[in-house]
């Protein structure tokens, strides 16, 4: 039997790995019940991730992760205060992070990485306090690596290689990050070597 909201009842969409093609619907922001949403691995879906999935605030999965996305962030989708994970490595992403994405408090896996991603990590992306993954590699991003990133308590893998970083070096805070295991950046040290 047909539910009366028209499918806003709706909590998990996963649709990933099927050769979906064509863009994401403005509409699936209107699935304000929704807790998962999965088209990672469709490989040809294109055109920008809609800023109406920025009012879906039950939101905690948001994997796209594995198309053709591109466009900017929009600011919208920084203001999910239950997303724990956002997945959007290899599409073709453009323009720079959104300050916004600092009101992400329950993000744990930021992934980004294998974009066009530019411009430089806002610092005030540091005061993500329960994040654990910070992926930017394969970007174009640009500057310098922020010291106030040594302030994410629960920060474990941080990778920023093959982007535009050259010659910046490892902030001496980052010596106080006990629980970081892995830092990933192929450019570092290289002006301290000159």
């Amino acid at each position: 039997m047909p539910q009366p909201d028209g499918f806003l009842h709706i909590q998990e969409l996963r649709m990933l790995n099927l050769n979906l093609t064509g863009k994401l619907a403005p509409e699936l922001g209107q699935l304000s019940n929704l807790t998962e949403l999965n088209f990672m691995w469709n490989h040809n879906i294109t055109g920008s991730i809609p800023k109406e999935i920025g009012n879906i605030k039950s939101l905690k999965f948001l994997l796209l992760s594995g198309n053709q996305l591109s466009g900017p962030l929009a600011d919208e989708l920084g203001f999910l205060p239950n997303l724990l994970m956002f997945q959007v490595d290899l599409n073709q992403i453009t323009g720079s992070l959104p300050k916004s994405f600092v009101n992400l408090i329950s993000c744990r896996h930021f992934h980004m990485n294998n974009n066009s991603i530019s411009g430089q990590i806002p610092s005030e992306l540091s005061s993500m306090p329960a994040l654990i993954h910070f992926l930017l590699d394969n970007n174009n991003l640009m500057g310098n690596l922020p010291p106030e990133f040594s302030q994410m308590p629960k920060l474990r893998i941080l990778q920023l290689d093959n982007t535009n970083f050259g010659g910046t070096e490892i902030p001496a805070s980052y010596g106080n990050m006990s629980n970081l295991v892995k830092l990933n950046h192929l450019n570092l040290g290289i002006g301290a070597r000159k």
